[in-house]
């Protein structure tokens, strides 16, 4: 399979006049098609999403509590542009967008403060835009059986997938069952699985795919051709462009798809719009071919999209947050980013801004509007709000203060008289900021205040010599021991009232049995002491583009063989034998399974608190 790079789609290009003729043509060409075609009235085609599960069991412990918010994210814009098109009815005069996918109507409110847990309805039974996910968390066989069953209903057109790196196996798994029981459906692949696999040089104009990549894995032969485009960067925009090219291209009848013809498209599109947006790579799967659509947009704002949940209902329950007394799982909790990438260099994150190279925010200056986005979620049925932020505001205490009181303007109460909760991330560092302790402690107070209970911080070790390799104070501002430094960052939090829970990350450079025991030892010693509510055990598994995965030679990533996964690495997210830390045996896992069981007791958390990468 050759690749072909195409040029890049940019705003205001040369021959945007021509393109203009040929969209005027298509478009009249379609709306009589279409207009003669029966049964097709109503100009749209059945589409579906899912967020693609990263474990085949529960292996007893994996748990997943947060909603799929990098799915909804991107979603944003297409759905806002169907909702509008199917509310306003067919134009007198034939438009770009008289043929769009079918997602429904947005919830009314009532719907959006009854509807919580896993959805029960076909998607094809449903139409509210918040029924058209499928979400299944575990991809075992009762998993395999309702995908079978909403493909054979629905008969999508598009199937939307989302995937991390751990899931990828199971969206080609996915993808090729949409093939088998809905022959025509064109299967579109996105998350981070994409963004951490495939990249364009702007520089040299190349394309660079490393060996996990999807492209790759099809070239090679690895897997088959069963998914027809990838895209990668600002997934909203670019997938909203994508679904019009689809849309001017589709026939009535919905028969197979010229994927050559979407991507000629993509351009026809990008110059019928005043300005394009998005910024990423869009690479359609043709026969023998590969072919790459750079787009060079303008990149959006936090602030310029959408709520994810203007189309969802608010579904997780997090344990962690009870003060509503709704539930014994926990309370009905949104879950939030005011930024999407983190501005600090671990090696082995793939949040890294190193890695994603592409933050999307909300800007310190936007504090208000993040507050009115939830009192609105307040107003649809949410009792608590989680930030999964790789880091609360970027670390920024000037934008936690402002939006600290923000939110008390708003108002934190709820139905029943309880207030609303909420939790965030923050690293042991930005609270050790010496220069500014007055503002961070000033802070902390006004977080509690306004209904944080709960923050959630990553320890990783306990071990010095492996915290000396992993770059996690980037700024260096705090040069003491590690070991000293986390229990006095616990200490600042639990001072304020606020509950601290963690994760602990095993197989980092340095590591050995010893480092191991006296991780256990020194978290079940903060245990001891009330500085922690919960500890979670991780074992490093390699991503794509992370410093430490090259630093391992890690190149050659299996993350698409089918294998059945098995105890010990059942017990951790992500984890799999191919791609675990190459510093853990078999049987150090199980001695973390068992010792951190043991040390820590109830307090240990086997799942990755807060949120999986897989929700987001």
């Amino acid at each position: 399979m050759r690749t072909t790079i195409r040029t890049p789609l940019k705003p205001r290009r040369p021959d945007a006049a021509a393109s203009g003729g040929k969209v005027t043509e298509l478009v009249v060409r379609r709306r009589r098609l279409f207009t003669a075609h029966p049964g097709e009235a109503r100009f749209t085609y059945p589409v579906m999403a899912a967020l693609v599960p990263v474990a085949t069991s529960r292996g007893g412990e994996v748990a997943y509590p947060g909603d799929p918010m990098c799915l909804y994210s991107a979603l944003t814009l297409t759905i806002q542009r169907s909702v509008a098109r199917l509310g306003a009815g067919l134009p007198e005069e034939p438009s770009l967008d008289d043929v769009c996918p079918d997602w429904g109507h947005c919830p009314d409110d009532d719907y959006r403060r009854t509807a919580n847990g896993p959805r029960t309805t076909l998607i094809a039974d449903s139409r509210t835009t918040d029924g058209h996910v499928f979400d299944p968390r575990i991809w075992d066989e009762v998993a395999q059986e309702r995908f079978i069953a909403e493909l054979r209903a629905l008969q999508p057109k598009v199937l939307l997938l989302s995937a991390v790196s751990a899931a990828h196996r199971y969206a080609l798994e996915m993808a090729e069952l949409a093939k088998v029981h809905a022959p025509h459906c064109v299967v579109v692949l996105g998350g981070r699985h994409a963004d951490e696999t495939m990249k364009y040089r702007d520089a040299d104009g190349t394309a660079d795919f490393s060996w996990s990549s999807t492209v790759e894995v099809v070239r090679d032969g690895r897997a088959a051709q069963v998914v027809d485009f990838v895209v990668a960067g600002d997934g909203a925009p670019l997938l909203d462009l994508l679904l019009r090219a689809l849309s001017l291209t589709v026939t009535p009848g919905f028969g197979p798809t010229d994927n050559a013809a979407v991507l000629d498209a993509l351009a026809l599109v990008a110059d019928a719009e005043e300005t394009l947006r998005g910024s990423g790579t869009i690479v359609g799967l043709c026969p023998g071919e590969a072919v790459v659509v750079p787009v060079r947009g303008e990149r959006l704002g936090s602030a310029e999209l959408p709520s994810p949940y203007e189309a969802f209902s608010i579904r997780a329950r997090f344990g962690v947050f009870t003060e509503a007394g709704s539930h014994p799982l926990g309370s009905r909790t949104a879950h939030m980013m005011t930024l999407d990438s983190c501005p600090f260099k671990c090696t082995f994150c793939s949040e890294s801004i190193q890695v994603s190279q592409r933050p999307t925010r909300f800007a310190v200056s936007e504090t208000e509007h993040v507050a009115q986005r939830v009192r609105r979620l307040m107003d649809w049925g949410a009792e608590a709000v989680f930030f999964d932020d790789p880091v609360f505001w970027g670390g920024n205490w000037k934008a936690i203060t402002e939006f600290c009181q923000d939110l008390l303007r708003q108002g934190t109460a709820l139905p029943g008289g309880s207030r609303l909760e909420w939790g965030g991330q923050l690293t042991v560092d930005v609270v050790l900021n010496r220069a500014k302790a007055d503002e961070v402690h000033a802070a902390l107070e006004l977080m509690r205040r306004s209904g944080c209970t709960y923050i959630y911080i990553g320890i990783e070790s306990m071990a010095e010599s492996v915290m000396a390799h992993v770059g996690k104070n980037l700024l260096r501002r705090n040069p003491e021991a590690w070991v000293g430094k986390v229990r006095e960052a616990l200490a600042i939090i639990r001072g304020h009232g606020i509950r601290v829970g963690s994760s602990v990350l095993f197989g980092l450079d340095g590591e050995s049995r010893e480092t191991i025991e006296e991780t256990i030892e020194q978290i079940g010693r903060l245990i001891d002491d009330e500085l922690l509510v919960m500890a979670s055990p991780n074992i490093l598994t390699y991503h794509p583009g992370t410093a430490i995965t090259a630093a391992h030679g890690q190149d050659r990533l299996d993350y698409h063989s089918r294998k059945d996964n098995r105890p010990p690495y059942t017990y951790f997210e992500e984890a799999y034998p191919e791609v675990v830390s190459q510093l853990l045996t078999e049987d150090d896992i199980w001695y973390i399974h068992k010792s951190a069981a043991e040390r820590w007791g109830t307090v240990r958390n086997s799942a990755a608190e807060p949120l999986t990468e897989a929700a987001r």
